[in-house]
């Protein structure tokens, strides 16, 4: 007999006992409900999986979309930025461009409400025109935002809380800029007309107005070469750990959106491990049941092994074919899983829509964002395999020490 691995003859045997009729039909139930553990586990970790990337997606392009990546600034926040640095900023890896900023707190109010905000001062001509607020203005646009005219861009949620559109005004305060007066203390405040309002359907939208820079600096009163600092947008928002460990000229220091938003993103990473972990524990389960299926045909089976190595089959040629036996429970579980959770990944919103449930899970009816990652597929049919595999290798080992005379004492 060869002896290579998994030789033809192991092979052949162990795929001639998995397809075969076993004589105790609990063994075969057990083995068939196995094999479905391995495949609704591994279907079940897809769907999850997948949409959990979704939701991550969609909080990636949403929040950190409008967002600063990363912001170079100085003492203070405050910046004047030396001539050349933002053109030496703009060739490091993942940025994708590079304008000024000036970030503040303030309150915004109508006629008839008041509500807080977070001011960004930008220049318009240097906003690139592929950035998602250009993709995402419900109402007028970027452009729209002219030094010297005191126009304000709104997040969608900020402009239905002051019940304004496009065309009325706001007054915009700011308590940074106040000065004081024979009357006290008085916040820097301005009328600025609405001329823009954005929606990305995020909590940004709650949260941010848009004015044009050197509006910005007037209200403050800052000198006409300062800035807040160099915003940088990235072509990966989670590759700012590259852009920030090089190092900046003295007196400047980096600033990323994980002081802000840091939080949030580490609660889905959190989330999403921790439902794969507990699909995992289902497939883990299924794997038991090989295990324990598997040992019961050991036990059926020990006779056709006694003869087996009384015919010259070597120890290792025999746990080779329980291990045959009991992997292809956990590769056919896989291969339908891994079909059944494709099928469900892709059809999950029609199916959802079929039975009425997207308009309550996905805002306005949208559907859930679904990602379906290649490698992760890989590593989970990968993973469910391998964790077959293992389950087979106590029954195998067992199988291969059956002693042929004890075995055949009583045949």
């Amino acid at each position: 007999m060869k002896t290579g691995l998994f030789q033809p003859l192991a092979l052949a045997i162990g795929l001639r006992y998995a397809g075969s009729r076993r004589s105790n039909r609990f063994v075969s139930f057990i083995s068939l409900f196995s094999t479905f553990g391995i495949a609704i586990g591994v279907a079940a970790l897809m769907v999850v999986i997948s949409v959990m990337n979704g939701f991550e997606g969609q909080l990636k392009g949403r929040i950190l979309g409008v967002i600063p990546h990363v912001v170079v600034t100085g003492p203070g926040d405050r910046l004047v930025p030396p001539a050349d640095l933002a053109a030496e900023l703009a060739t490091r890896p993942h940025v994708l461009a590079v304008a000024p900023m000036l970030a503040t707190e303030g309150m915004l109010q109508s006629p008839g409400q008041l509500t807080g905000v977070s001011v960004q001062g930008i220049d318009p001509a240097r906003w690139p025109a592929g950035d998602l607020l250009h993709q995402q203005m419900q109402d007028g646009a970027l452009d729209t935002l002219v030094p010297g005219s005191y126009r304000i861009v709104l997040g969608q949620g900020i402009a239905r809380t002051l019940a304004v559109s496009v065309g009325d005004q706001v007054r915009l305060i700011l308590t940074e800029g106040s000065r004081y007066t024979p009357l006290g203390r008085v916040p820097a405040q301005r009328i600025f007309t609405v001329s823009g309002i954005f929606g990305v359907g995020a909590d940004v939208d709650n949260q941010i107005a848009l004015v044009n820079l050197n509006d910005a600096k007037r209200l403050l009163r800052l000198p006409a070469d300062e800035v807040g600092g160099l915003r940088l947008w990235l072509d990966d928002a989670f590759a700012v750990d590259q852009v920030v460990a090089s190092p900046l000229p003295d007196g400047l220091n980096w600033q990323d959106w994980r002081r802000e938003r840091g939080e949030l993103f580490q609660a889905v990473a959190m989330e999403k491990r921790m439902m794969g972990l507990m699909l995992v524990l289902i497939i883990a389960v299924a794997t038991f049941n090989i295990l324990s299926a598997l040992v019961m045909v050991v036990s059926d089976k020990e006779g056709e092994v006694a003869i087996l190595r009384t015919m010259g089959m070597t120890e290792s040629a025999v746990v080779r074919i329980f291990m045959v036996l009991g992997a292809s429970s956990g590769v056919i579980g896989a291969i339908v899983g891994g079909l059944a959770g494709l099928v469900l990944t892709f059809g999950l919103n029609p199916l959802l829509d079929a039975i009425g449930l997207n308009l309550y899970m996905a805002a306005g009816g949208g559907g859930l964002p679904v990602i379906v990652e290649p490698l992760q597929v890989v590593i989970i049919l990968l993973g469910a395999v391998l964790l077959s595999f293992s389950a087979t290798l106590y029954p195998a080992f067992r199988a291969a020490r059956v002693r042929p005379a004890q075995a055949l004492r009583y045949e």
